[in-house]
């Protein structure tokens, strides 16, 4: 670190600045994978696919909730989000099950949350850039970022790979063997990326910290 941002982090403690602005960071970072699961999860719903579970985190939930056939929940850590769907990774014959979707449906569910994370981050950004208002900057940059990241096909996991290797694998080896390799690979590739989440977290609180200290100081 540099004598400035030693000297801007003690300023942060000394007047109890630090903690709460970790706080706000957190709080806008959980909001911004909620975004993104909702929109997955609206628009589910406006195709007939069933959705299991809707859930903020991983582990042990804190709050749940059973609404309409869907548990929603929020667990001990939030670093993360999920939009299970009916047929997503097990086989099913079930016409509500993503895996019997049509391709334009699949495709719908799929960008939602994307869509949802550029729109939203853009239209945030730019207020925050108006207001001078980090907090609302970067949620609308880490929007943007979440959604573009997740279009990607680089995981398996991320919503971007199911745009190409879901229809592929399936087209390959059929619905029962196709949706087993799609299960494994995608567990594997969901905990690598939870795994980066958390690394990436201490550089991200810094910048959030850095762009508040620069405007409010």
């Amino acid at each position: 670190m540099s004598a400035t941002t030693l000297m801007d982090l003690q300023y942060l403690i000394e007047n109890g600045e630090l903690n709460k602005m970790i706080f706000l960071f957190f709080i806008t970072f959980i909001l911004c994978i909620f975004t993104h699961e909702l929109g997955h999860l609206i628009m589910a719903k406006l195709v007939n696919c069933k959705v299991n579970l809707f859930s903020i985190g991983f582990g042990t939930p804190i709050i749940k909730k059973e609404i309409g056939g869907t548990i929603y929940q929020i667990t001990l850590f939030p670093i993360g989000g999920k939009c299970d769907l009916k047929g997503e990774l097990e086989y099913s014959e079930d016409d509500d099950a993503f895996l019997n979707l049509s391709l334009t449906k699949k495709i719908l569910i799929s960008i939602a949350g994307i869509t949802v994370n550029i729109v939203l981050g853009i239209v945030t950004f730019l207020l925050g850039f108006h207001y001078r208002n980090v907090p609302l900057m970067f949620f609308g940059g880490l929007s943007v970022i979440l959604g573009i990241t997740n279009l990607i096909p680089t995981f398996p996991c991320l919503d971007g790979s199911y745009l190409i290797y879901y229809p592929l694998i399936i087209k390959k080896f059929g619905k029962k063997e196709g949706i087993k390799i799609i299960k494994l690979i995608v567990h594997i590739s969901l905990k690598i990326a939870v795994i980066l989440n958390i690394l990436s977290i201490p550089l991200l609180i810094w910048m959030f910290i850095k762009g508040v200290f620069n405007v409010s100081y």
